[in-house]
């Protein structure tokens, strides 16, 4: 459930390079260093005593660099099991929470491929989310990500609220707040589109077109062959057939994509722009994937992205 995440996120370097990610994945456990603190007080965490080691220890030139170090073993020693423990890995953000106390590597001779001692994962590493969204590094927030480039072995994240609000599948409420602003916004345009004036309508369509990488190659508003807006896309070498109407029912769009279908010799596809269908919704055939039907709230979502609100508002 997600009430028993832990709120508090620490990230984890698993081994320099990460040389010990393949023991912590397999065996549901996270694995740390630290392999010059003598293993009994490891295993009675006699944190007074860690501290004087770490901080006579020859490996540190900077009293600071010691206690960072030391700070950051004892967030492994007490209560680990208070942390959402994150790691990055085969390009993902990987997490897990462990269980209260570490289990100490008695075998020297692994030490390089499998650390000090670790601790057993309560839940076992995963790079999806609560609700199975896979976590592609390249995919989350930049201060999530920069949490990769974290030089030490463990550290509180800047990104904390992001990284749980993440694997919790929660959205940004400033994210969710723009994204209702702007669906109002769109639904507002799709109100003025339907008042646009014939010639302002097709003007509309011309500039989505264009700045969509569509060319017009046939005067706009002319008929040729009934079509009233020819375009051409030069980067993926096409030619649309183009409707521009204000009101068009179903027997309209069947029309015109015969027309289309008997011309697919010269026509790479059909856009039919409508903003107030009649009769419900228009819809191509099937069968026919090159037929893009334009409605009102498709091309207020067009324009919208493409900065034409305010020059759609100025028509009226």
């Amino acid at each position: 459930m997600l009430d028993n995440l832990p709120q508090s996120v620490r990230y984890v370097k698993i081994g320099a390079g990460g040389r010990w990610w393949g023991a912590a994945k397999a065996r549901g456990q996270l694995h740390c260093g630290w392999w010059f603190v003598p293993r009994d007080l490891l295993r009675t965490a006699d944190l007074a005593r860690i501290k004087d080691c770490i901080q006579h220890h020859v490996a540190y030139k900077h009293p600071g660099t010691a206690t960072a170090d030391f700070n950051a073993l004892r967030v492994v020693l007490e209560r680990p099991s208070q942390h959402v423990w994150v790691t990055f890995e085969d390009g993902c953000l990987w997490w897990c929470t462990v269980r209260d106390g570490i289990t100490v590597n008695e075998d020297r001779e692994t030490e390089k491929t499998e650390g000090s001692f670790w601790l057993t994962c309560d839940r076992p590493w995963s790079n999806q989310s609560i609700g199975g969204t896979l976590l592609v590094r390249r995919d989350l927030p930049g201060k999530v990500a920069a949490v990769a480039g974290f030089r030490a072995t463990i550290c509180e994240p800047k990104g904390s609220l992001e990284i749980l609000r993440i694997i919790q599948d929660r959205k940004d409420p400033d994210s969710v707040e723009a994204t209702q602003a702007r669906e109002a916004y769109t639904a507002a345009v799709a109100k003025l589109i339907k008042k646009l004036h014939d010639r302002d309508f097709e003007l509309l369509i011309d500039l989505i077109l264009a700045r969509t990488g569509w060319i017009r190659i046939a005067k706009l508003g002319g008929v040729s062959e009934g079509t009233d807006i020819e375009a051409e896309n030069v980067a993926t070498n096409e030619i649309a057939f183009v409707q521009v109407k204000s009101e068009a029912n179903q027997i309209t769009l069947n029309d015109y994509v015969k027309r289309f279908q008997a011309r697919t010799e010269f026509y790479d596809r059909m856009i039919f722009a409508v903003h107030s269908p009649i009769g419900g919704t228009l819809a191509p055939p099937e069968d026919e994937p090159a037929v893009q039907v334009w409605e009102g709230n498709r091309i207020a979502e067009l324009a919208v992205r493409l900065g034409l609100g305010e020059w759609i508002a100025d028509r009226l």
